[in-house]
């Protein structure tokens, strides 16, 4: 099951990560299996993460996306399907400020309240009025007071200012 985290393991921002990682989804530049926590690079600006069936998301201080671990149906919003072992960033911008991580699919909201979506559609999880698969964010409706999210496995929650 999917989970939020809404800080990271320890409070100098650093990221850790532990369990199984057939996919590289903890970030730890392989895939090996660790039963005990493991820093994810030296850097101290990891801001939010978030857990998916095999992909992990976090965002930064400075307001930057990234995404590493299995990326079948574009779940980690890359523009591709290539597995990462590591963090990539999604994009260039540097105004994201919720995420959430289901388990094939990724939620995203800008600081401008707007929601983004993408991987997986297969349910219309993506809340586009489809079934499309996505390898990048799009944007879900118009709305701008997007303010909290949450994924399932194959379902997808927020609310609203």
């Amino acid at each position: 099951m999917p989970i939020i985290i809404y800080t990271p393991t320890k409070t100098n921002g650093t990221l850790w990560s532990w369990g199984v990682n057939n996919y590289g989804q903890l970030g730890l530049g392989n895939e090996v299996n660790y039963s005990s926590p493991k820093q994810v690079g030296a850097l101290t600006t990891w801001s939010k993460i978030a857990c998916g069936y095999d992909h992990s998301i976090a965002t930064k201080t400075d307001g930057t996306l990234w995404s590493w671990g299995q990326n079948s149906y574009g779940r980690l919003g890359l523009g591709n399907t290539t597995y990462y072992s590591s963090p990539k960033q999604v994009g260039a911008l540097t105004t994201w400020s919720n995420i959430a991580a289901g388990g094939i699919h990724s939620l995203a909201i800008k600081t401008d309240g707007t929601l983004w979506a993408w991987g997986r559609n297969n349910y219309g999880q993506l809340g586009l009025g489809n079934v499309t698969n996505l390898s990048s964010p799009k944007q879900v409706g118009a709305l701008t007071t997007w303010l909290n999210i949450a994924c399932g496995y194959n379902h997808s929650l927020a609310t609203t200012a």
